[in-house]
């Protein structure tokens, strides 16, 4: 199985999806992670989903998993703390291919929402 490069603080990181881990139902969720969940998007990068969290009052670890993903995503321990609350999520990234330039990437916007869609859980 082929080994996958080790991300580096200076590596782009974009979302693919967020899962949860094995035995946890989304009921069992705090109410704060369930709305950062669905404040997430496939494509937002690093950066963002850490603000995202911030802006909810959580705060995050983001911790390389050693199994590897499908088609070189890579599976990231997305911890989640809620005051006391620990929430474990499991987030698929995919690294990008660095900047050469000294412009600064574009900012992958949320995708318009309908309002008649329900939440994820």
């Amino acid at each position: 199985m082929p080994r996958l490069p080790r991300p580096r603080m200076a590596d782009r990181l974009e979302l693919v999806a967020l899962a949860l881990p094995a035995g946890c139902a989304p009921e069992n969720l705090p109410p704060t992670v369930a709305a950062f969940v669905a404040a997430c998007w496939p494509g937002m990068s690093r950066a963002q989903l850490l603000d995202r969290a911030r802006r909810l009052a959580l705060r995050a670890s983001l911790r390389a998993c050693p199994e590897p993903g499908p088609d070189g995503v890579r599976l990231y321990a997305l911890v989640l703390m809620v005051g006391e609350v620990r929430a474990e999520l499991v987030a698929h990234v995919r690294r990008l291919a660095g900047r050469r330039g000294g412009r600064r990437p574009r900012a992958s916007l949320p995708p318009a929402r309908d309002p008649r869609q329900r939440g994820l859980f």
